[in-house]
């Protein structure tokens, strides 16, 4: 009785699928493209629930955001289907990190990878220009305390957003004998300031790049220790 009641709901699925394709040449020899086993009625269910699935799933959803640069980041990523908002802040976030740390160690090939050409001439001057000095930098990130866009435009095919930082740190100019000539390493300021980063939106390097260094504002003022990152 089971197998009859089975066969006879494959009767109504084979019926219904036979439905959908009248007009296709169905069973006629070479010309049909059912490679000789949809005859089968597990293989028909299968490919029945198959379709079943395929319609029951969502069409995928453009990302919403908002605040002041809602605008901009959606076109963002709707020239960029890639782009993702956290992503991009996971990735800022590290970026402060390293572009600190290279400058205060003159490492000019990783701060060549991140920065845009205008900015790295800027970094590059100022490293030379310590250098002629005899002069090294040490700046020590304590902590990043948040990271977060304040704005976003797309200016033809280049994305810009622009980053507020907020974090605690030190810096100084040492000697060539390491004797602290400028700064405190030991007075922690709190410090924010805004750096805007660039992509051309159809490059197919995911890099967002430093295009942009706005002056700084801190807690401590009295700290008069040297620039951590030059204004561009």
């Amino acid at each position: 009785m089971q197998e009859i009641i089975l066969y006879a709901i494959l009767t109504i699925i084979i019926g219904g699928l036979l439905y959908s394709v009248l007009g296709k040449n169905v069973g006629h020899g070479s010309d049909n493209n059912s490679g000789g086993k949809s005859g089968d009625p597990k293989d028909i269910l299968d490919s029945f629930m198959d379709r079943s699935r395929q319609a029951d799933k969502p069409a995928p959803q453009k990302p919403t955001f908002i605040g002041p640069a809602a605008e901009g980041l959606s076109q963002i990523a709707a020239s960029d289907a890639s782009f993702s908002l956290p992503q991009f802040l996971d990735g800022a976030k590290g970026a402060y990190g390293m572009i600190l740390e290279a400058f205060a160690e003159s490492d000019k090939d990783t701060l060549a990878a991140l920065l845009t050409d205008e900015v790295k001439e800027r970094y590059f001057a100022a490293i030379d220009d310590l250098a002629e000095k005899g002069l090294t930098q040490q700046t020590d990130l304590a902590r990043l305390i948040d990271a977060e866009v304040v704005s976003a435009e797309k200016n033809g095919k280049v994305g810009i957003i622009r980053v507020a930082y907020f974090a605690e740190l030190a810096t100084a100019l040492k000697d060539k004998d390491g004797n602290v000539v400028e700064g405190d390493l030991d007075m922690l300021s709190r410090v924010r300031e805004i750096w805007s980063y660039e992509r051309n939106l159809k490059d197919k390097n995911p890099n967002w790049k430093l295009s942009g260094v706005e002056p700084q504002t801190s807690n401590n003022p009295d700290a008069n220790g040297p620039d951590h990152s030059p204004d561009t």
